[in-house]
C-alpha cells in the first residue's frame, strides 16, 4: 500500500479519511467544516436554467459542487483518485509485471476520477435531501456593480467578472460592455444594466466626485 508507485493514491485515500474525521468530529461537536467550505465557493445554482459561469465556475459546477456539500464532493474525488489509482497498478503489475511511475499514472486516475465524482455527485444529489438556501435570481443582478478580473470586456468579446449578492455569495459573469461603451480592462467597477443569454450587458461605473 506504501509502495512508491502507489504513493499519490495512498496519500489521497488518507486524505479522504481525514475529512471524513474531520466533518463526523464537527457533527460531534456541533459545527459545519463543509459549511465553512461551501460559504467561500461562488454559489453555482443561483437560478437554474440561465447560465452565468465562467469557466473556473463552469468546471467546479460540473464536477458537483453546489449539488453537494464541498466536503462530499472533495471525498468523492480523492477516494476515487485513491481507489482508481491502486486498481490501475495493481492491474499493470499483474498483467505486464510492472507499474507506472506514480506522476505518470496519476494522470489518468485523475481524469477518471474526476468523471466518476461528477456521475456519483449527480447520483448522490438526487437522493440527498434538499437544504433551504438564499438563492437569488440572476434578474436581481441587474442594477448592482461587478468587478471585472479576467480579460478585457469589449463588445462583441466578454470577459469575465464577480459579484456580490445581497446575502454576501459572490458570483461569476460573463460581461459585456453596452453598445457605445468603452472597453472594460481587469479591476474596472461596472453595473448589470440587463441580461442577453449567457451574458449580462453593463455600463462603467461612474466614480464619485471627491
Amino acid at each position: 500500500m506504501f509502495a512508491n508507485e502507489t504513493a499519490p493514491f495512498a496519500v489521497a485515500l488518507g486524505l479522504t479519511c481525514a475529512i471524513a474525521i474531520i466533518e463526523l468530529a464537527g457533527l460531534l461537536l456541533g459545527a459545519q467544516p463543509s459549511a465553512a467550505v461551501d460559504s467561500a465557493l461562488p454559489d453555482f445554482d443561483a437560478d437554474v436554467g440561465e447560465i452565468e459561469l465562467g469557466p473556473l465556475s463552469q468546471t467546479l459546477s460540473w464536477l458537483s459542487f453546489g449539488k453537494l456539500p464541498a466536503l462530499v464532493v472533495i471525498i468523492l474525488f480523492t477516494a476515487s483518485f485513491g481507489l482508481i489509482g491502486f486498481a490501475g497498478q495493481e492491474v499493470l503489475r499483474r498483467t505486464l509485471g510492472f507499474a507506472l511511475d506514480p506522476w505518470v499514472a496519476s494522470i489518468p486516475a485523475a481524469i477518471a476520477a474526476a468523471f466518476a465524482t461528477r456521475h456519483l455527485g449527480l447520483g448522490l444529489a438526487r437522493i440527498m435531501p434538499k437544504e433551504e438556501t438564499e438563492a437569488v435570481s440572476t434578474k436581481a443582478f441587474v442594477g448592482r456593480v461587478a468587478t471585472v478580473f479576467r480579460g478585457i470586456a469589449r463588445v462583441g468579446h466578454p470577459a469575465e467578472a464577480k459579484l456580490v449578492d445581497i446575502h454576501g455569495k459572490t458570483h461569476y459573469l460573463l460581461i459585456e460592455p453596452d453598445a457605445g461603451e468603452v472597453d472594460m480592462p481587469e479591476g474596472s467597477e461596472v453595473v448589470i444594466i440587463r441580461q442577453e443569454g449567457p451574458v449580462y450587458r453593463a455600463i462603467t461605473r461612474l466614480k464619485p466626485i471627491e
